[in-house]
């Protein structure tokens, strides 16, 4: 099992939004946006793209890097 992503959680609650509700704004199963964000799988190029695109201001290197 890999590390729990817990900047992605804080800035997802940031934002107020449910687990469900941030994968579909960023075009994800909510399976697979759980699985990342707990650590079970670590993110795609795609899923962290598809953050960036979504929240242009987001730090993905903090979010998905520096954790």
């Amino acid at each position: 099992m890999g590390v729990q992503l817990k900047p992605l959680k804080e800035f997802r609650q940031g934002v107020k939004l449910t687990q469900q509700e941030m994968a579909k704004n960023i075009g994800v199963s909510i399976s697979m946006y759980e699985k990342v964000e707990r650590g079970t799988i670590k993110a795609s190029r795609n899923f962290i793209e598809s953050v960036k695109s979504k929240y242009p201001h987001i730090d993905i290197d903090y979010i998905f890097f520096n954790y």
